[in-house]
């Protein structure tokens, strides 16, 4: 396979999947943030998954490799920390010699490529996957839970937080929500919408929208804050795992934080804390 990181935002806007002023909106989010365009793209619902699939198989000649129809051995996955398969998105799916099989879902990230060649001693051949089935994939051979597995139960309380006053420590305000009004800003329809947070905590966000989203869609929120902790909205990749009607055109949405620079986190916990209604 060819390795053109470079020119895949270019054959998406020749093949008329996105346009220049979305790439330029990836780029400036991959700048300020790290990760990579194409799940920037992916994630503002810019693309589908299938189409970013078939284009990078078509033009790079890279075969896509649905998970779903393996079944991967333990030795296999065993080569491969979950750390660093949490942190590029990619799976390992056979062996060959010293020639290893790997579902990407960025298959042009050299740096997470060179850092598997280190750790296994193997040569990369790396594979187009969707991400969503590749976030699956890691749940189910790393025995994790990305997604709490309490968020695909529908109750009236919200699953997605802890309930909590006091705050210890870091650690202690990973599992407690805070009561806060943040202003965000969401894709929907090709534009950015505004909503207001509700809760607040270090896994994600339930704000109230008069919008719908897909529950399980992938999209990039833009988070205000003061201008004293960050002159500009944060950007995070955020899942949606909780979606309730709560009046007419109103509705809950729970939001798990997927990617997201720790400083910037840090930053809207504290900015959660210092307007926080409870």
């Amino acid at each position: 396979m060819q390795r053109e990181k470079r020119k895949i935002g270019e054959i998406l806007i020749n093949s008329g999947f996105i346009t220049k002023e979305m790439l330029a909106e990836a780029l400036e989010y991959q700048k300020k943030c790290g990760g990579n365009v194409t799940q920037y793209l992916v994630s503002s619902g810019y693309i589908d998954e299938m189409n970013l699939a078939r284009c990078i198989s078509d033009q790079f000649n890279c075969p896509y490799l649905p998970l779903w129809a393996y079944d991967i051995p333990a030795d296999i996955i065993a080569l491969v920390p979950y750390q660093i398969a949490q942190k590029y998105w990619l799976l390992p799916v056979d062996k060959m010699a010293n020639l290893l099989t790997v579902v990407m879902a960025d298959p042009f990230d050299e740096t997470a490529i060179s850092e598997v060649e280190g750790l296994t001693n193997c040569k990369v051949q790396p594979f187009v996957g969707l991400l969503s089935d590749i976030i699956k994939a890691i749940e189910r051979y790393y025995d994790v839970r990305i997604q709490n597995a309490e968020l695909r139960k529908a109750k009236k309380s919200a699953p997605l937080f802890v309930y909590g006053k006091e705050y210890a420590g870091i650690e202690r305000r990973r599992s407690v929500r805070i009561n806060a009004n943040i202003v965000v800003h969401f894709p929907a329809q090709n534009e950015y919408r505004e909503a207001h947070t509700k809760d607040v905590s270090m896994h994600g966000l339930l704000f109230q929208s008069n919008r719908a989203l897909p529950m399980g869609a992938f999209i990039v929120l833009q988070i205000e804050l003061s201008k004293e902790l960050s002159p500009y909205p944060i950007a995070a990749v955020a899942q949606v795992v909780r979606v309730m009607p709560i009046g007419e055109k109103k509705f809950d949405i729970g939001v798990n934080i997927i990617k997201i620079p720790k400083d910037d986190l840090d930053r809207i916990i504290r900015y959660a804390l210092s307007v926080r209604s409870d």
